[in-house]
């Protein structure tokens, strides 16, 4: 085919392919959108599920700490460990700041956990942890688009 026949079948063709270039943006966009959405959904639910755990673990926390010490069940310290691991877990959803806050729970965790029921110190380390935790998560939920 010579210069002027492939000339003529643009000309021929060129609503066809502007429509078909724009049909392509258009799902290319679409697509684009969608994974953000869905990857804002997850972070979402992984942010409140992280402060619902969070207040969870501080009402155990502060009743293991300041309890008579009459009801053991509920200061079982596997409770306490249970929802630090969930909030480890759930913080893979989230950006890099509230995943190394959880890593600092648990490590304020780790060091305090047996002194809880003695030390009012140690109630006091493992709570700011949990503030510095949940005010990152605050910050990331109000960053999504």
């Amino acid at each position: 085919m010579n210069n002027i026949g492939i000339k003529k079948q643009l000309k021929n063709n060129l609503i066809a392919l502007l429509s078909l270039s724009i049909a392509i943006s258009a799902l290319a966009y679409n697509s684009w959108r969608n994974e953000l959405s869905e990857q804002n959904r997850n972070t979402r639910a992984a942010g409140f599920e992280i402060i619902k755990e969070a207040a969870k673990l501080q009402s155990f926390l502060d009743h293991s700490t300041y309890s008579d010490g009459q009801d053991s069940n509920k200061s079982a310290p596997i409770e306490g460990w249970v929802r630090i691991n969930l909030i480890g877990s759930l913080s893979t959803f989230m950006n890099d700041e509230v995943k190394s806050k959880a890593k600092n729970l648990l490590s304020a965790w780790k060091n305090n956990w047996k002194l809880i029921k003695k030390e009012q110190d140690a109630n006091n380390t493992v709570t700011m942890a949990i503030n510095d935790l949940v005010m990152s998560v605050n910050n990331e939920l109000v960053m999504l688009n």
